[in-house]
């Protein structure tokens, strides 16, 4: 009696898309309300947060008047921002994607944030991008198999508002998905793949 191995094509598709993890974007809005804000704390959503912190941007709004933290926040009511305008970090002991995110300048308009995405200590991905003060802008980034993100916001001009000044910026629905390692059994069926190929090339 022969035994035959085979894997179709929608075995092996369904098999890898077993493994693959799906897409994450983080809201902030489980997080607890604060009208001054707190800061994130590691091992939410799986990475470690540096100098991000959390608020309600509605409460906030009442209390201290309009800024770019209310017309920053893109799902109610929760934005997270970077403490006292100074370099935020997102770190992870396992590489992930960095889709994208919405920005928006805290109290500057045109306010330039730069994201850096690094692999340990190499530097992969190094973008600027502009934000305005007044409409949170969905900026795509892409950036592949990173563990680091670093923000740094700076320059523009003050937009007005009177509750304060600084060069914060505002985030809110960032995507992102972690790398996923290969099931063990999709490597079982790549393994089986390359059974079957080799017995074949042995008959021949």
């Amino acid at each position: 009696m022969k035994l035959r191995l085979f894997l179709g094509p929608a075995v092996l598709f369904g098999l890898l898309v077993s493994s693959v993890r799906s897409q994450t974007v983080i809201t902030f809005d489980d997080l607890p309300n604060s009208t001054t804000g707190t800061f994130i704390a590691d091992g939410y959503q799986g990475l470690d947060w540096t100098n991000f912190g959390v608020g309600n941007a509605i409460l906030r709004s009442n209390v201290f008047g309009v800024s770019g933290y209310n017309y920053g926040m893109v799902s109610p009511s929760n934005v997270a921002f970077n403490g006292f305008g100074l370099p935020a970090e997102i770190d992870s002991g396992t590489n992930f994607n960095f889709l994208s995110t919405y920005l928006t300048g805290a109290w500057n308009s045109n306010l330039n944030i730069e994201v850096q995405g690094f692999s340990g200590a190499t530097l992969l991905y190094d973008t600027t991008v502009v934000a305005s003060a007044t409409s949170p802008t969905l900026f795509t980034f892409n950036y592949a198999n990173v563990n680091q993100l670093v923000f740094n916001s700076f320059g523009g001009q003050n937009a007005g508002f009177a509750s304060g000044s600084g060069e914060e910026f505002v985030m809110d629905n960032l995507t992102f998905e972690f790398v996923p390692e290969p099931s063990s059994l999709l490597l079982v069926a790549l393994g089986g793949v390359s059974l079957v190929a080799l017995l074949r090339r042995k008959r021949a």
